[in-house]
């Protein structure tokens, strides 16, 4: 869920997670609980009702901040030493601080001045909020935190545009503890209730075999045809990215399947591992999950979750139909065969075996089409999941295992993303108290000139920017608090601002020099990560381009519904993917393309690609008559050679 994903085990192998089989008796008894406890308190609340704001979010945060402490070991201390049980008090403190907050918070409401011990208390809460993000990838987001704070308590030292009134640590400490606009504000709402609890239900899916029955269903789908480990990639990619709404995740669990496949028929190592990575990074694209981001963009938007996900599609389609182009005009080129038929699983069978991990993302689907709220829509998916799981043996049988497995797994997983969305919340509360945010929006704007252009490709650079070495969430909430609404008054629909936003802090992942889902690629692959970077730009050369596209001309997305126009615009678009791919791949579905030829190719893809409809058909015309070209050369070859 990142711009690098926030999977199980992306946290095991990036924060060094301890292994639950390294625990004492009491020590993994009080993990599972707690990471019960963690699914069962937003659950039950979803189904139900949620307590007041300030009770549910501080308890749900001491319930993550105690579990950390537990996991996630101190990494700059060695264990059970004085300075590892030092940052564990941290957080085991900040844990009763939050609980101290859920049970006084009333007497606070109008009181804005505070006693020294409880500001020692919220000291400690902020405190634990930033050393459960320290131990986890997304740690960067602390360095803009300290950032934050740091102004909010010594801008108005600054210079008249850049400073702010003064703001005093009463103030400050009150503003982020005591009301829904700091530490407890909207993003830790969502990662409480929606995010985790989707979280869970990846975790239940995984454990319950999922990731495996839909490789299976794929490698029964796509292993027979040329190149046929390459396309179980990217289509496995796409249905674990369903689920999992995790790059790395993905890249784990269908990368160390597919990645030694491809080598075997012949794909380089850069090439394979780029491959992966690539598609594993449409994961976070995919409905209806979209990395979890899509909650917190249906929360600022007032967009219902079910529009968004329905604008998803298009761009999500568009982007594996070039990934899955570009493999098939190598696969086609290098006479690449499939899977050894003694690999490929039997297709009814598989895809029977599929069905049961399909049916809660339809329930899915359905109730938030209904107008369900996105909490009780993915509570009832969870039901919805176990139910059928009761319904087959296997499943049936290891029900307890898989739900305990999927307990501890999705706890893991919510560490990082809630953690991210706590310090957002940090962030975005200095930003509207001291009014920072407006000074931000006001200097890009004078940066800009009001040029649209340039406003959008400031945007596109502060997303990749932001997005290295953070999750894809944390760089999308930070941009759109500051650049969406400027968007917006140039004339770009709310929405379309921010699905723009969130595909650049999600190409992030594969962007140097971070690109931790190249390295997690290459690294199976045993492949240089520079090269495989290349590769997975070039495999992934629509993700930059199509927001570019939708963003002039949002009809492409149907926003409103259906229109000539829109289908005008998807189609050329769809002809720009395929002579794009034919450019960059040097084959043209009947030859093989000189470079001049393939630098032509590439050029019409740009030419189509132009949210111009003259220049659109211009260069649908120009690409068909290279087409027919290739095909009259084609024939005047195998005639010669007859």
């Amino acid at each position: 869920m990142s711009g690098t994903g926030s999977g199980k085990i992306e946290i095991a192998e990036q924060s060094g997670a301890r292994d639950y089989e390294g625990y004492g008796a009491l020590r993994k008894i009080v993990v599972s609980a707690l990471s019960l406890s963690l699914f069962l308190y937003p659950f039950v609340t979803g189904m139900l009702s949620h307590p007041p704001a300030l009770v549910f979010r501080p308890t749900y945060l001491a319930l993550m901040l105690i579990l950390c402490a537990l996991v996630l070991p101190p990494k700059i201390c060695a264990r059970n030493t004085p300075g590892a049980y030092l940052l564990d008090g941290i957080l085991v403190l900040g844990a009763a601080a939050a609980i101290w907050i859920a049970f006084v918070w009333l007497d606070f409401v109008l009181v804005f001045t505070l006693t020294l011990p409880q500001k020692l208390l919220c000291i400690l809460l902020l405190l634990g909020a930033m050393e459960l993000t320290r131990r986890t990838p997304v740690k960067p987001l602390n360095y803009i935190a300290i950032g934050a704070i740091a102004y909010a308590l010594f801008g108005y030292m600054l210079p008249a545009l850049f400073g702010h009134a003064g703001l005093s640590v009463d103030r400050l400490l009150w503003s982020q503890i005591f009301t829904t606009d700091g530490l407890f504000g909207t993003p830790l709402a969502i990662g409480a209730t929606y995010i985790g609890l989707f979280a869970f239900f990846a975790a239940f899916l995984e454990a319950s075999g999922g990731g495996q029955k839909f490789m299976s269903f794929t490698m029964a789908l796509a292993g027979r045809f040329s190149g046929g480990p390459a396309k179980v990639a990217i289509l496995a990619s796409a249905l674990m990215g369903m689920m999992s709404g995790s790059a790395v995740t993905n890249i784990v669990t269908t990368g160390v399947i597919t990645i030694p496949m491809m080598k075997r028929v012949g794909y380089r190592p850069e090439v394979a591992a780029g491959v992966e990575s690539t598609a594993s990074l449409g994961s976070q694209i995919t409905p209806p999950i979209l990395g979890a981001t899509a909650f917190l963009m249906s929360e600022i938007t007032g967009v219902p979750l079910i529009q968004i996900m329905g604008l998803a599609l298009i761009p999500c389609l568009l982007f594996y139909l070039c990934i899955f182009m570009q493999v098939h005009l190598a696969s086609v080129k290098l006479g690449m065969k499939g899977m050894d038929p003694r690999e490929i699983p039997d297709l009814r069978r598989s895809s029977i075996e599929v069905v049961p991990f399909i049916l809660p993302l339809v329930v899915l689907v359905y109730l938030l089409w209904r107008r369900y709220s996105p909490d009780y829509a993915i509570s009832s998916s969870i039901i919805a999941f176990f139910a059928v799981c009761m319904l087959q043996r296997q499943t049936r049988q290891a029900l307890i295992g898989n739900f305990m497995n999927g307990i501890r797994q999705g706890a893991r997983t919510c560490i990082p993303l809630v953690g991210s969305l706590a310090i957002a919340g940090v962030i975005i509360g200095v930003l509207t108290m001291t009014g920072l945010g407006d000074r931000l929006s006001y200097l890009i704007e004078i940066v800009s000139g009001g040029n649209i252009h340039i406003m959008i490709l400031v945007t596109a650079l502060t997303c990749m920017f932001l997005g290295m070495g953070m999750v894809t969430i944390g760089a999308y909430v930070l941009v759109a608090v500051t650049t969406a609404p400027l968007m917006v008054d140039l004339g770009i629909p709310l929405v379309v601002a921010h699905l723009f936003i969130f595909y650049f802090a999600v190409m992030s992942a594969i962007s140097p020099p971070v690109m931790v889902g190249v390295f997690a690629a290459a690294s199976i692959a045993d492949s240089d990560p520079i090269k495989t970077a290349l590769h997975s730009l070039r495999f992934s050369i629509v993700g930059f381009l199509v927001p570019f596209i939708f963003i002039y001309e949002p009809r492409i997305l149907m926003l409103g519904g259906f229109t000539p126009m829109g289908a005008f615009l998807l189609f050329t678009t769809v002809i720009g993917i395929i002579a794009l791919s034919m450019g960059f791949e040097r084959y043209s579905l009947f030859n093989r393309l000189p470079h001049w030829k393939a630098a032509l190719f590439v050029a019409v893809a740009v030419i189509v690609m132009m949210p111009m409809p003259i220049l659109s058909i211009a260069g649908t015309a120009i690409f068909a008559l290279l087409m027919l070209m290739e095909m009259l050369h084609r024939r005047l070859a195998r005639s010669s050679a007859a």
